[in-house]
């Protein structure tokens, strides 16, 4: 007999269920395995040992700041000049400063690229890339463009400062050129540099410390001022080098410690790499290799951005369908998403006050994320946890009786926190009816959720309140069969 309510062995048991994992999808599709949508792991550390609590709660939404013209949103960046933040970011063949048009450019798609640029003798620049052109800010509405015929064109639109010179990699080259010095917009023939150690081109640029990542398809070199007297300034760090570039010149960010991107190597499949300085690690666990694999010919045109949310540093890889956010805090991955597609914005940048912009990417919006509001410009955030299968230690064929959920209760009343539930029992191809359980001070729960041998739970969630959780509390009986 599989139950009994005398039993001779004791079979009831009370079972928690936490909420921290990374991913698990077992292929390209979401739709299975342990997966959190909108969902953050909070890591709150004791100070006494080395014990911990782990919770998830909901991310925070964006609120828009300025509007502009409906278009691409081709690249962001936040330059304090004379003491006045502006958030100048190009949307279309538009530049904005604060929202304002102050210039129009020739080319209207693909990233753009911004960097500062300070002379010798204290003064400040911006400098914007397009691919085709460039242009030098001296204020936020004063832009000249450079006109050098020795300005390399086309190029990578990814512009670094390095010790008063301006360096660009030429398009389909192994070349990097360099500015004259303390002027951006003068260029002379011959000053450039290759990096010639792997038979790839330059995909990227980026910069940590004192070095330029020249990023190529399959390896990465490093590049320093050795201060030649003639042509370019560069040199190369002939015993440094990585044997693995990018698949996707925009998922190449720059942070205050190390270079992240999307690896790809001459040994296929990809993944994610970090350089700090000249360690490389992989950060790419396999739901994430799978999810870079499942996007095929489209891969090139991922792009990523880091911004802090909840205190957090988060890498954000935006591809067709899904985000895919890492977070160097809590070394968890999750994902984000804005109605039933993809997060809504595609190029980030710090802010005013630890804010951080983001930029639309086709209506010309730019927002800041807010850490008090739970929608995305007033859309609704969805929610969703998606458990493992759990079989509770035993493939016997279990009951359940209860389930309630473990967390933080609503500060006011009125302000209870509806929760939708459902479980599945066949490995995910079917979820039962959903069942509202209301989060409040009292102990919220649902009774007699039937037998299974394997059961998935699904949480969901899309009230405009943080949500915070700790676990699920289930009472079962295991049965002998």
């Amino acid at each position: 007999m599989a139950y009994s309510k005398t039993p001779v062995v004791q079979t009831y048991e009370t079972k928690r269920v936490n909420f921290i994992s990374n991913p698990q999808q077992r292929g390209t599709t979401a739709t299975q395995d342990f997966r959190l949508l909108n969902m953050m792991v909070e890591v709150i550390k004791s100070p006494v040992g080395d014990q911990s609590k782990y919770y998830i709660k909901s991310r925070p939404g964006v609120a828009t700041a300025f509007t502009t013209a409906a278009g691409e949103g081709r690249g962001i960046y936040y330059w304090v000049r004379s003491g006045t933040g502006y958030c100048m970011a190009v949307v279309g063949n538009k530049v904005y400063a604060n929202g304002t048009n102050v210039l129009t450019l020739a080319t209207s798609t693909g990233t753009v690229g911004f960097t500062e640029f300070v002379s010798s003798t204290g003064t400040v620049s911006l400098v914007l890339l397009d691919g085709t052109d460039g242009y030098v800010f001296s204020d936020s509405t004063t832009s000249v463009k450079i006109t050098d015929a020795d300005f390399p064109t086309p190029h990578v639109p990814i512009p670094i400062f390095v010790d008063g010179y301006l360096f660009v990699a030429k398009a389909n080259t192994a070349d990097v050129y360099n500015s004259n010095l303390d002027d951006p917009a003068l260029w002379t023939a011959g000053d450039f540099i290759s990096a010639e150690m792997y038979p790839d081109l330059i995909v990227a640029l980026s910069k940590n410390n004192n070095y330029i990542y020249a990023v190529g398809s399959s390896s990465t070199e490093y590049l320093y001022d050795v201060a030649n007297a003639t042509g370019s300034p560069l040199g190369r760090h002939d015993s440094a080098v990585q044997q693995f570039g990018t698949a996707a010149r925009d998922s190449v960010v720059q942070t205050e410690v190390e270079v992240i991107m999307i690896g790809e190597t001459n040994n296929g499949g990809h993944t994610v790499w970090t350089i700090d300085g000249f360690k490389a690690s992989e950060i790419g666990i396999p739901a994430v290799k799978s999810a870079l694999l499942a996007e095929g010919a489209n891969l090139p045109n991922a792009q990523a951005f880091c911004v802090r949310v909840s205190g957090q540093k988060c890498y954000v890889i935006c591809l067709t369908n899904r985000t895919l956010v890492y977070s160097f805090d809590t070394k968890m991955w999750h994902e984000w998403s804005t109605g039933s597609g993809s997060f809504l914005c595609s190029h980030a940048t710090d802010g005013p006050n630890g804010s951080a912009y983001m930029l639309d990417k086709t209506n010309g919006k730019i927002y800041t994320m807010d850490e008090t509001l739970f929608t995305d410009a007033g859309t609704a955030i969805n929610c969703v946890f998606t458990s493992a299968k759990l079989d509770f230690d035993t493939i016997n064929r279990k009951f359940m009786y209860r389930l309630s959920i473990i967390g933080d209760v609503p500060d006011s009343a009125g302000n209870d926190l509806a929760v939708s539930v459902q479980w599945s029992d066949d490995d995910y191809k079917t979820f039962s009816t959903a069942r509202t359980l209301t989060f409040n001070s009292d102990l919220p729960a649902i009774k007699q959720l039937g037998q299974f041998r394997r059961r998935a739970f699904k949480l969901t969630y899309s009230l405009p309140r943080l949500l915070r959780l700790e676990g699920l509390e289930v009472d079962i009986n295991k049965g002998s069969i």
